[in-house]
């Protein structure tokens, strides 16, 4: 078999079916030794080069251009050569490819042009080595009279022959027009191949990328960056504990510069301090911390992180070890509304191209893949949507065979057999690029000349994903949007009378939000597994927060009950030795954290806390091999330090068991830290807390009970109020004109604008109006209350309407000259009308809900309290669900509302019959029982009936 040396992989997007993987598999089968990919960009190199390294075969690196609507295959012959085609893939990114620039960057790199770009040879000349390439007897021939350094190629975008069928779907796919694609897209053997030819080319090709250089930039050329580092941390740790520091804290942190230093990561430091205290300086919120770096005394005195790593008994060796050479992690939490302004001054601070956003692909997940086939074999939408139901999304299309309902609709549909053997092929392909959420990478040196990079609107994106980043010895920085602090900002530039840092940490009112659950928009406690872990949980101190947060998942599930009856006093708390009591006697003899791990190794081993670390992480990731020879290595060392051997293996043992899902604690108290901010924000400044979960005019209806809980008025919109978002004063909450259904926020803003003119009734309104509003749209506002300001009832504004815009337009305005039109008073729209309005113009009732008048049924707000009991409500019918069953019969859901709260409505197949003549957003008495499940109360229905009345009940 020949060296390809023309492969396109799945890189160039939806150009080909080849993956990486799938490819160096081929070329081992067919013993294949070297192989060219050349891609239409250079994402693919790093990936293709490592793992053809590893299986011995020779990368041949390639990027495929365009010139003058001729395809150009540009191949780097060493390392220059690829520095050059880095540079040549820029100036495509930024369409500024010609001839001068290719010329400009020609050296070291080797051309072939396809048959069908033969009449650019003598244009690229210049290039040292330049071939015309053919695929069939007649291009030779012609190749021939121009030159005799020709080379046979194929395009190859499958593996098989048997998969050129689907190239056209990817055609359609991308958008692209259909081709036929012949052999020449796949590997085989043609007798047109001279060996001899393709052998020279290889040889001149001796690639070699470098790996593990330093790019981390220099933090300022003009000091010595360890002594500026050292005397920031002293300076930091003097004012962070009121120069009161102790030898340990004194020890720890010269223990940790020196570290700092030897690990060369000193620039590192100041680079984060660097933009952290930009971002302090300039109210953007910045995370307490995040991850291991709260584990590092020297972050916390420089104001990296507002974690005191002594205090919680974490370990700066859980984050940056000498003994395992690997990039620091911090990573930083910043107001998400204002990230981008700290990226932006990065940027401006290192060069706009040495600083960019890491790269990731969208794939073709299981049901996406199904979606998007579906839509090009026109498959019904209906047939479609059901058949998904039962397509498990969590496994591949392969393992979903096994489901006897897939295979039941395979087997009935053939449109549906044809759709899933396309997107088996198709599955997990790479379909587009996208930004990484957080990763930015800062080089010392301009990024084009170590990595190929994307421009997207004038962003620098890395060319290669972030997996690789590190190898290659860049510098990577997680910059995380977090809402929760944005919420945080929100309040505090509100209040603006405390300082979040110096709360009390065991404040027993903000302990009771936890124990009562009032947890809705609590930072990781909202969800419902954490609030159902809150039901038999009790917080009493910060800790129990830390803890919270590290037991919640689903690795120490299991010893979760063992934790919380030891808390109680239910059970015992025992320890393998009397020596663990003082490292596990805070979590009651349970192994909850990786420092307790750690700990353990040290004291009883002897380890160090390097040495602990790397085992540690060897028994996390369950290496068999490692877990072996350390267990030994452990024992024999726990009695020299005079310890029995069987108890030396049970703590051994027992490490291994819990090391799997072991939590970092330094995360965990940097996360229970934002947790508690909140909950304090919302014990004590409840109202504006409420109006940052209230997300605009999006969820208010969910926030009802909770508004009328803390008896808020809810006012309706006015045209005579200078708000356009939801505004909570004196107790009342003010709604802005655009929560009405058809009115815009460019016309709300218009609206408040007339406000500085003399508005004296509703005439004048519309006088000032006429000109940007309509009829149709005055009828929504005055339906929606927004005019009730002007003391007249809806039915008397709608029925003179057309009279006050005639008379607006022919007076052109506010004008005193013509007289105003006499009103002609009507009475008010019936109560019904008036509530049917409210419903339809704003999805909820304000001041007119229906259920209102039913004070001696079930409020949907007492539900806990009303457990197991027979109950009657009045409610709206906010949204309908029919399912079926194992057994084929249908069930309902329902999901209804009164004045004051929302809950679920569960209706059995035995009483189906009530929901088929209900209508969603109808008015319905529901008899039923009120019952729990996990920590959702819901009510089980018996009977649902329109009215009392007409019921005789």
């Amino acid at each position: 078999m020949y060296t390809p040396l023309k492969v396109t992989t799945e890189y160039s997007l939806l150009n080909s079916l080849i993956k990486i993987d799938d490819l160096i598999t081929f070329l081992l089968d067919k013993n294949i030794c070297a192989c060219g990919v050349v891609d239409n960009n250079l994402s693919y190199v790093y990936e293709f080069y490592l793992k053809c390294k590893k299986n011995n075969i020779k990368p041949i690196i390639g990027l495929e251009v365009i010139l003058d609507n001729k395809k150009i295959y540009l191949y780097a012959k060493n390392y220059d050569g690829y520095k050059n085609l880095l540079k040549i893939n820029t100036a495509v990114e930024n369409n500024k490819l010609n001839i001068d620039l290719l010329n400009a960057y020609s050296n070291n790199i080797l051309v072939m042009l396809p048959y069908s770009s033969k009449d650019l040879f003598n244009e690229l000349s210049f290039f040292e080595n330049i071939y015309i390439t053919y695929s069939n007897s007649n291009e030779l021939i012609n190749a021939k009279v121009i030159t005799n350094n020709t080379v046979f190629i194929n395009d190859i975008k499958v593996l098989k022959e048997s998969d050129l069928k689907y190239l056209n779907i990817l055609d359609k796919l991308s958008g692209r027009d259909e081709i036929k694609y012949s052999n020449n897209y796949y590997i085989k053997k043609n007798e047109l191949i001279n060996e001899e030819e393709i052998n020279n080319i290889v040889s001149l090709i001796d690639l070699e990328l470098p790996f593990n250089n330093r790019y981390i930039p220099k933090y300022r050329i003009d000091i010595d960056s360890y002594k500026f580092l050292s005397n920031l941390a002293i300076k930091g740790l003097n004012k962070r504990l009121n120069n009161n520091v102790s030898d340990k804290y004194i020890k720890r942190l010269n223990y940790e510069l020196d570290v700092i230093k030897r690990m060369n990561f000193v620039d590192y430091f100041l680079i984060v301090y660097d933009y952290v205290l930009y971002a302090k300086k300039n109210n953007i919120l910045v995370g307490p911390a995040r991850g291991s770096a709260a584990g590092s005394l020297v972050s916390y005195s420089i104001g990296i992180t507002d974690i005191d790593p002594i205090k919680y008994d974490l370990m700066f060796e859980r984050f940056l070890n000498p003994k395992r050479i690997s990039m620091p992690d911090i990573d930083i939490d910043f107001d998400a509304t204002k990230r981008d302004l700290v990226i932006d001054y990065v940027k401006n601070k290192y060069g706009n191209y040495n600083v960019a956003l890491g790269l990731t692909y969208n794939t073709y997940k299981t049901k996406l893949v199904l979606r998007d086939i579906a839509r090009i074999l026109n498959i019904d939408s209906a047939l479609l949507d059901n058949f998904l139901k039962v397509i498990d999304g969590n496994k591949n299309l392969k393992a979903n065979l096994f489901d006897k309902r897939v295979k039941s609709y395979l087997n009935n549909y053939k449109e549906l057999k044809e759709l899933y053997n396309i997107s088996i092929k198709l599955e997990n392909l790479k379909k587009n690029r996208s930004i990484h959420a957080a990763g930015v990478v800062i080089s010392s040196i301009e990024l084009d000349k170590i990595i190929p990079i994307f421009i997207d609107n004038d962003k620098i994106i890395t060319g290669v994903t972030m997996d690789y980043l590190e190898s290659i010895g860049l510098l990577k920085m997680d910059f995380l949007a977090l809402k929760n602090l944005t919420t945080i900002a929100n309040i505090m530039k509100k209040i603006n009378n405390i300082d979040l840092k110096n709360i009390n940490l065991e404040d027993k009112k903000v302990f009771s939000l936890f124990n009562k659950i009032d947890v809705d928009g609590i930072f990781q406690f909202e969800t419902p597994v954490m609030k159902k872990f809150l039901n038999t949980f009790k917080i009493d101190s910060f800790d129990d927060l830390v803890v919270a947060l590290a037991l919640v998942r689903p690795g120490p599930k299991e010893y979760t009950d063992t934790y919380i009856r030891r808390k109680k006093g239910l059970d015992k708390v025992t320890y393998l030795h009397p020596d663990l009591e003082s490292i596990l006697k805070s979590t009651y003899g349970i192994i909850l954290y990786q420092e307790q791990i750690m700990a353990i190794l040290t004291k009883i081993a002897g380890f160090s806390l390097s040495e602990a670390d790397i085992i540690r992480r060897a028994i996390s990731k369950k290496n068999e091999k490692i877990i072996k020879e350390e267990k030994n290595k452990f024992i024999d060392s726990s009695i020299k330090n005079g310890y029995k051997s069987d108890i030396a293996e049970a703590i051994y043992n027992q490490i291994v068991k819990f090391a799997s899902y072991g939590f970092n604690k330094s995360h965990s108290v940097a996360y229970a830290t934002i947790s508690y901010q909140m909950a304090y924000l919302k014990t004590y400044y409840p109202l504006y807390f409420l109006l940052e979960q209230i997300d605009s005019t999006n969820n208010i209806k969910d926030y009802l009970s909770v508004i009328k809980k803390n008896n808020i008025n809810i006012i309706k919109p006015s045209v005579i109020f200078d708000n356009n978002n939801i505004v909570i004063k004196d107790n009342n909450l003010y709604l802005p004109l655009n929560i009405i259904k058809g009115i815009s926020a460019e016309l709300t803003n218009k609206i408040i604008e007339l406000n500085k003119y003399n508005m004296n009734d509703f005439i004048d309104f519309i006088s000032l109006s006429y000109n940007f509003i309509d009829k149709d749209t005055y009828e929504l506002l005055i339906k929606a209350g927004a005019l009730d300001c002007f003391k007249l009832n809806q039915q008397t504004m709608i029925n003179n309407l057309d009279n006050i815009i005639n008379y607006a337009t022919i007076s052109g305005g506010l004008n005193n000259l013509i007289e105003k039109p006499e009103l002609v008073e009507y009475f008010e729209y019936s109560k019904d009308t008036l509530r049917k309005n409210e419903i339809d113009l704003y999805g909820f009732y304000i001041t007119n809900h229906p259920s209102s008048k039913y004070n001696n049924y079930l409020k949907l707000d007492s539900l806990k309290n009303n457990c197991f009991k027979k109950v009657k409500c009045a409610v709206i019918i906010d949204n309908i669900k029919i399912i079926k069953t194992k057994n084929g019969e249908e069930m309902a859901f329902l999901k209804c509302s009164d004045e004051v709260a929302s809950a679920s409505f569960t209706v059995f197949p035995n009483r189906f019959n009530l929901v088929k003549n209900i209508e969603k957003n109808g008015f319905y008495i529901i008899e039923g029982e009120v019952s729990k499940r996990f920590d959702k109360y819901q009510i089980i229905v018996n009977n649902i009936f329109k009215d009392v009345e007409e019921n005789g009940r």
